[in-house]
């Protein structure tokens, strides 16, 4: 793992479980989005969000049904002392975290990773810096990352099961995808926060 890399576990309270977030994901289709070192406000910041101190709470099962299908709704969670902020988008299809402004706004002085899988469709993966968007993956081009500086990412994909020239057996490109940054970056979840009720906003349209 590389010297960038920070293990979530090692910040987290001793009594927590962590667990990985392809354990957690395991939907046909779903988008999560990661920040370095960000506030749960930090990330309102950057996505011009008014909070006004409250914030709605939506859990994992129940978010499209209160907010619809076409919402650009995204649940927050910050466990305290970790090293990454996630942003999971209620509805896994629209990927408005994984869009590259929004990707811009949120890696200012810092990075951001984000995953987003398609219903039976594809799935990608967008590493970004300091603003600037530094790899892109698409399994539907079957060909290795693109970008300025591609090559950790790649790197991480090729550990993951990626760029072989025979598939392994049972081989799940979304579930791969997961597991290459979350070892790569060191994310770590808990699983019942994850699915259960968390701080839900709506990204405005003008920022994608």
């Amino acid at each position: 793992m590389s010297e960038q890399s920070a293990l979530v576990p090692d910040r987290q309270p001793l009594d927590v479980v962590v667990d990985r977030l392809s354990e957690v994901l395991s939907s046909e289709y779903f988008c999560v989005t990661v920040v370095r070192g960000l506030t749960r406000q930090d990330v309102l910041d950057r996505l011009e969000i008014d909070d006004q101190g409250i914030l709605p709470e939506c859990g994992l099962d129940d978010a499209i049904e209160h907010l619809g299908f076409d919402s650009w709704a995204v649940r927050l969670y910050a466990p305290p002392e970790a090293e990454w902020v996630y942003l999971f988008d209620v509805n896994g299809q629209t990927g408005v975290a994984h869009m590259e402004p929004v990707l811009r706004r949120l890696s200012r002085d810092t990075e951001a990773v984000s995953v987003w899988s398609l219903l039976n469709s594809t799935t990608r993966v967008t590493h970004a810096r300091a603003g600037e968007i530094l790899a892109t993956f698409s399994t539907w081009l079957f060909e290795p990352a693109s970008g300025s500086d591609p090559d950790r990412l790649n790197a991480a994909l090729r550990r993951a099961g990626f760029f072989l020239e025979d598939e392994p057996e049972g081989f799940d490109d979304a579930q791969a995808a997961l597991e290459a940054v979350e070892n790569e970056f060191g994310l770590r979840v808990e699983a019942g926060a994850v699915k259960g009720p968390l701080p839900t906003i709506i990204v405005p349209s003008y920022l994608g």
